[in-house]
């Protein structure tokens, strides 16, 4: 399933049911097999039965990057070893942390880079290839599990010369890409050195990690090429590419309210902010097996958008603090 009605065009009630339903089997997972949980659960006079809902969960503190390095390597799983089939580690400000996945996880990443991907423009005629990002990071994973899902056709990226990575474009037509931003303004930069327009090139889908890409970088990049940059989020060596992504309507990211529950705390007061209102977005996983993080606090700043999308998908959107102040 990729451009998938049933999940992303769900009534905001049927979600709000949905995900209840979800973390309620999380939280019974993590209390029952993962010791911080239990122990945090413990601390603030809670049992399974006490979080029922949505709005229950502020009744949970936050879970951050250093809860993570804290239960380096193993100590955040919620099943044996045996069950994990990645684990992506890295050393990041002198902590180490390791996140694991179970196939089902893999799968996921899967299913919801195939529909961020079909948002975005691609199908099984794309021809994709990578440009100017490392390949061998939790972000990619996701991203390749997705473009086989959708059937396009994968070229092997490319480490050579700019001027090689044009050609390459033009000979394999390739339509398709993920990139840094600033990988692909060096790219035209040397097209129109060496002659070529970047806005003929055969390229229509540029993804770019929202995180890595400034609104000024967007516009600069929609003149140069003629399109507008799809921005992908996700929670770089945490949960990879996929959380959220945009359509072509270039009305925010749609979060993926299935297997992700968003909320906005302001940053002093910790708490809950209304829709439309600008805090860091904390992000609770609702399917994940390995791992499954409550109130993950992502460092983003942004609001949640519930208003109606001209696409049809009736997921909640992330605003960047960059558009609502703009």
């Amino acid at each position: 399933m990729i451009w998938n009605q049933q999940v992303e065009t769900l009534s905001r009630t049927d979600m709000t049911v949905w995900q209840s339903y979800k973390l309620t089997k999380i939280i019974e997972r993590v209390y029952e097999k993962s010791i911080l949980y239990q122990n945090r659960m413990k601390e603030c006079g809670l049992l399974p039965e006490n979080i029922m809902n949505l709005d229950d969960l502020q009744k949970l503190p936050a879970t951050t990057k250093q809860d993570i390095a804290a239960n380096y390597p193993y100590g955040l799983l919620t099943m044996p070893v045996s069950g994990v089939a990645y684990i992506h580690q890295k050393l990041e400000s002198q902590e180490t942390i390791a996140v694991s996945y179970t196939r089902n996880d893999m799968a996921m990443w899967s299913e919801l880079m195939s529909r961020i991907l079909v948002a975005g423009g691609m199908n099984m005629t794309s021809i994709f290839q990578w440009m100017g990002t490392a390949n061998e990071n939790a972000p990619s994973v996701g991203v390749h599990f997705g473009l086989h899902q959708v059937g396009s056709t994968v070229l092997s990226d490319n480490r050579s010369t700019m001027l090689t990575q044009i050609q390459l474009i033009e000979d394999f037509g390739i339509t398709s890409t993920f990139s840094d931003a600033s990988h692909l303004l060096m790219l035209a930069q040397e097209a129109g050195i060496s002659g070529y327009k970047p806005g003929e090139l055969p390229l229509q889908n540029l993804f770019c990690d929202s995180n890595l890409i400034s609104q000024s970088q967007s516009k600069k990049i929609q003149e140069i090429y003629g399109k507008k940059p799809i921005e992908v989020y996700g929670i770089y060596d945490i949960w990879g590419m996929g959380i959220a992504g945009e359509c072509h309507c270039d009305a925010g990211l749609h979060v993926q309210e299935d297997c992700f529950y968003p909320e906005i705390l302001h940053p002093v007061s910790g708490q809950v902010l209304p829709m439309g209102e600008i805090g860091e977005l904390v992000l609770t996983s609702l399917t994940l097996e390995a791992m499954p993080l409550l109130r993950f606090t992502t460092g983003m700043l942004c609001s949640l958008d519930d208003s109606p999308c001209a696409c049809g998908r009736t997921l909640i959107r992330i605003r960047k603090a960059t558009e609502n102040n703009s």
